[in-house]
Parts: structure tokens; sequence; C-alpha cells
């Protein structure tokens, strides 16, 4: 495509992001509270507590800073930073509710992710296609709807693309003659540098491994206390401590943890391989020195490259595929020569995860693990809706997420998608057709191997999209290629981009429910696939409710709360018809989701005096309790 007006790709880019921030601001006050943002926002502002009374030196307290629920097991950075942002940005919005202000942040979050999939996109097509690839990302109804009400998934796609666009940066500024360019003096390969960047790697592993360490120290300091007297180990500890009954064990455990020899020894290690190098200098070249030169645009990106990773992981435990998606990359274009930079990436990575997530920062290896564990297998009861039967998530069928995704994003996406696919597959020994290939099939295979728990469609797998939309632009360009004709070329990009604009119009404010026509759009959806799961049209309901109800009544919604309730108005989320008994409470009118089917099963005797709808799709009823 050819520029019009002399326009830049990326002067079109930035004006899109402005007008897209502009309709958030007009839009963002309308979206209704997902059931679990009011807790993941109060581990946001507890977490930022956690780092104030960190940088102060004081002790976290844990039943407030770290087992909070279940989201310790989520990095704590984007939350924490998000309260801050939405506390200073309340006085500016003041009409607008805690929640929409929270809506509105999630959504300036998610211009990160449209910046690097530019970027990232201009690899695989030309930078007016790349734009165009932009613009059909963020209209699509499923990602436009999680922009506003999402605050895990939606921010973990737009870090975790950022780690990958700058992370490739970064292996592409690594020289194949390393010493020319950025390195110490010697050969194009430096052990130096390898063993200088493994103390790096080493010393961080101190910090981030140190419980280890002491388990480790702890084993060894029992042993050979517990050693017989007349045995070697025995000898040596009666050599070092005197009488082995002076003191009890935990006491020597503590003095051999507080040491911190390992870190003793790589001081020692690296003092010895800088005056070796030092002297291998002066016998070479008869100067007082090390020859230094550095290449900062290089060193920049590893650190940019590693922070982003950090803080991505302190987001979700699957941003370390980033990494190793970076790793293979760079291993394989740049061979040896990259193994510097990619321990220091991983290590900068791994000290911005450790610092942001308090989670981490009594037993970092530990809780990481256990994280890691419980992530994998994350624990939810409830079932999917999928085909029209209730499934439990482990017993879900090998292609539910593959199937999701190709009935939830717009259909040319969809096609495009597969075209691009085959023809990068047609070329995988290339460097560039590795990542979205691999970035794509990896989790998703994963998932299927390992039977993760999936649930709430595929929102935990949104990170996936970005490489689907980079194969499409590849196949847009396959096909534009062949279109000789202007009207026909205008014509294919508007049939491109007409589903996703009809859907994020048509179903606002819910485009996250959206389905495409393979199974027959949202109406066609409804009773076989999950539609409304966070209950995001409550809102809707309680608007009714604020007309109609008396001062001060009671309301009962059943599952969850919702925003936007009328000032007077007590709004109660109970999930039984036991809470509701065993409150005392009288209720005035009743909120209930269609999902599974409640708004048949729960107070049946309560008449139905309000629906909300989207597109023919039953989401969610207004019952009245009381005459």
């Amino acid at each position: 495509m050819k520029s019009l007006y002399r326009l830049k790709p990326a002067h079109v880019l930035f004006a899109l992001i402005a007008v897209h921030l502009i309709l958030a601001f007009l839009i963002g006050d309308g979206y209704g509270q997902a059931w679990d943002e009011p807790s993941f926002y109060l581990f946001g502002e507890r977490s930022l507590d956690a780092y104030l009374r960190g940088l102060a030196g004081l002790p976290l307290i844990p039943e407030k800073h770290i087992f909070f629920l279940d989201l310790r097991y989520y990095g704590a950075f984007y939350t924490a930073i998000g309260w801050k942002i939405v506390d200073a940005l309340q006085p500016f919005l003041s009409s607008w509710g805690y929640v929409d202000v929270w809506h509105f942040v999630n959504f300036i979050f998610f211009q990160i992710a449209l910046i690097s999939l530019y970027v990232l996109a201009k690899r695989y097509v030309n930078p007016w296609t790349a734009v165009l690839v932009v613009f059909l990302f963020y209209t699509q109804p499923l990602l436009f709807g999680h922009a506003f009400i999402n605050p895990k998934d939606v921010p973990f796609l737009s870090f975790f693309l950022a780690s990958v666009t700058v992370g490739l940066l970064m292996a592409d500024a690594i020289k194949k003659n390393e010493v020319d360019n950025n390195e110490l003096a010697g050969k194009s390969f430096s052990t130096f540098n390898l063993l200088l960047a493994a103390l790096f790697g080493l010393f961080v592993f101190t910090f981030i491994g140190k419980d280890l360490i002491s388990s480790a120290i702890g084993w060894a300091v029992s042993a050979i206390y517990n050693s017989p007297s007349d045995s070697l180990f025995g000898q040596i500890f009666s050599m070092l401590a005197g009488n082995s009954n002076r003191l009890p064990l935990e006491s020597y455990i503590h003095k051999a943890v507080a040491a911190h020899l390992e870190r003793k020894i790589i001081y020692l290690l690296f003092f010895f391989l800088i005056g070796r190098k030092f002297l291998a200098d002066f016998s070479r070249n008869k100067n007082m020195n090390i020859r230094f030169r550095a290449d900062f645009r290089l060193w920049g990106l590893v650190l940019g490259a590693g922070i982003l990773l950090g803080l991505t992981t302190s987001i979700r435990l699957l941003a370390p595929l980033a990494g190793f998606l970076i790793a293979g990359y760079a291993l394989w274009t740049k061979k040896h020569n990259s193994l510097p930079a990619i321990i220091y990436y991983f290590s900068i990575a791994a000290v911005v995860s450790y610092l942001t997530w308090p989670f981490l920062w009594n037993s970092p290896s530990y809780n990481f693990l256990e994280a890691l564990q419980v992530m994998r297998d994350f624990p939810y009861n409830a079932e999917v809706r999928f085909m029209g039967d209730n499934i439990q998530p482990s017993n879900l069928p090998w292609y539910f997420v593959p199937f999701l995704v190709s009935v939830q994003i717009t259909e040319p996406m969809v096609i495009l998608a597969w075209i691009g696919f085959f023809i990068l597959l047609r070329k995988i020994g290339d460097r560039n057709s590795f990542i979205p290939l691999v970035w794509l099939i990896l989790p998703v295979g994963l998932q299927i191997l390992l039977k993760s728990n999936v649930y709430d469609n595929f929102r935990q797998f949104l990170f996936v999209l970005p490489p689907m939309f980079i194969l499409a632009g590849v196949g847009f360009e396959s096909l534009i290629k062949r279109v000789t004709n202007r009207v026909w070329e205008i014509l294919f990009i508007v049939i491109c981009m007409a589903p996703g604009l009809i859907g994020v119009v048509s179903l606002h404010p819910y485009q996250y429910i959206y389905y495409n026509s393979f199974v027959g759009g949202v109406s066609g959806a409804e009773g076989k696939f999950e539609l409304d799961y966070w209950l995001t049209s409550y809102r809707e309901a309680g608007a009714f409710i604020n007309g109609v109800a008396s001062p001060d009544a009671n309301i009962l919604a059943w599952g969850s709360g919702y925003n936007g309730a009328r000032k007077d108005l007590t709004v109660f989320a109970f999930g039984s018809e036991d809470e509701i008994e065993n409150s005392g409470e009288i209720f005035e009118y009743a909120v209930i989701t269609s999902r599974y089917s409640m708004h048949q099963g729960i107070l049946q005797d309560a008449e139905v005096v309000y629906e909300v709808r989207k597109n023919g799709a039953l989401l969610a009823v207004v019952k009245k309790m009381t005459k």
C-alpha cells in the first residue's frame, strides 16, 4: 500500500492510538465490573503498600501483603503501579466511579501492545501492512472489550508482546565479532566475557536463590554436625567448632548462612579473573590498563529487555516463555556470541521479578516453584460451558483453545492467519519464521499435553493472539499482491475491517462476548458457549434497579457485586440461597446471571421485571422479590 498524502506509517499509527484513547475517554465509564475486579484492585493497593514498606526496611504483614486469597501467585507489579495511576487520575475523572478509572487505565496500558505489535510486524510485512495489522488487532471485539475490563490477561499480553519485541531488538544488536564492537580485548569470542557474565549470573543467584542455598548449607552443616567424632567430617567439625556440644545445630547453620561464603567465593573469582586479564593485557601491550570498548546500544537493549521480562514475569508466570523465545532466536542467529548477553538478560529479569513480587521476598525459589505449580493447574472448581455441555476444566477436549480462538476472532483474520501460517511454515528455516510459529504453537501445545485447567473461554491465552495477527498480515500481503485493481484492493481491506468494527459497535459494552458467524454469532453461541462469564451485565441491570428501587433498599446480586449502584442502595453479593436465608435481610430486587441457566433455577417464584440482552442473547435478569 502506498503512502497517502505523504504520511508515514508511524504517523498513522500514533493517530490511531490517539483516536483510540479519545474513544476510551468517551465510553470508558460504561463498562460493568468483572466479578473479581474488586479483590484484584485491593491486591494492587496492598502490593503498593508492600513496596513502600520494603523500601523503608519495614517487615511485611503476611496476611495483608502476601497471603491475600490466591492472588499471591500473580505478580504484583501491574496492580501496584496501576493502583497508583488510578489514585492520581481520580481527581481528574471525578464523575467516574473507581472501577471506571481502573478500566481506563487498563485500556491505556493496552496501547503498549499496539506499539509493540507494529514494531514486531514490520519484521514480516511492510510498514503500511503493519499499521493495518495493528488496526485489525485492536478492533477485534474480544480484545477491545477485554482491554477495559481485564486487569490480568490484557496487561500480560501487552508486556509479553513488548518483551518479545525488545528482546528481538537486543538479539539483533549482538555482533558476531563482539571484540571489535563492544567487548573487552581478545579473540572474536572471548571466554573472559562469558566467565564474567557467568559470575554475574551466579552473584544474582545468591539473592534470588538464597532459600535454596540456605537449605543446601543447612543440609551440609547437619551432615557434618551429626558425623561420628572419629570420622573425617567429625574431625573437621571439631577442628572448626571446638566442642560440638557447645552450641545447638541451628546456631551453626545460622552462622554458616550469615557468612555468605558463596558470595565471597564469587568476589574472589571476579578479582582473580580481572587480575588475570590485567596481566595478560600488560604482557601483550605493556600498558597498565585493560582495554574496554562498549556497545552502549546493545547493553541498553539488554538492560531494557531484561527489565521488561522481569516486569512481565511479575504479572504472570508464563512470561519466561518470552525469554526462551528470545534466547532460542539469539542462539540460532548469533551462536555462542550471544551467550554473555543472554546470561545478563535473564539475570536482570530475575532481579526485577524478585524486587517487584513481594511473595518472593522471603523465599524466592520455593515460592516461585509453588506459584508455578499452582498456576499450571489453577484450582477452578466450577464447570465450563462448551458445545452446550457443562464440563469440568480437567475434562475439556484437547481442541478447546484452538476452537475458541477460531470462533472468537473475526472470520477474515482466521482465514488470513491460516494462509500466513502455511506461508511461514514453508520458510521454517528462516530465522524470523521461528518466533511467531513457536509463540503460537508452544503455549497451546503445552496446555494440550499437560491438560492444564482453562476456564472463562481462552482469556488466559490472549497473549498468543499477536503472532496470529502477524500471520494474518503475511497472508494479507500474499493476497493483496495479486490484486491489481485499486477498487478491489480497497474493497478487500474493507472486508477485513468490517466484522471487527461492526462487532465493537453492536456489542458495546459487552464486546468480550463476541463470537463470529462460524457458530452463528452471539445469538448462536447462547446456551452453547460462555458469554458474560464475568457478569459485567449486572451494571445495566443495576441501572434499571436505580430507577425503580425504593430508597435504602437491599439488592441481591447473585455471585457478584456490580458498579454504578445508587448510593442509597445496599448491594449484597450472595451465591447461595442459604446465604440469603442466613443473612436475615429482606431484598427488593435480585440480579441473576443467565450463565449455567441460573436465572431459571434461582428464586423461581420471583417475577422477572427486566432482561439484559445483547444481539438477541440473554445475559442477566432482574427479579422483584417483594411486593
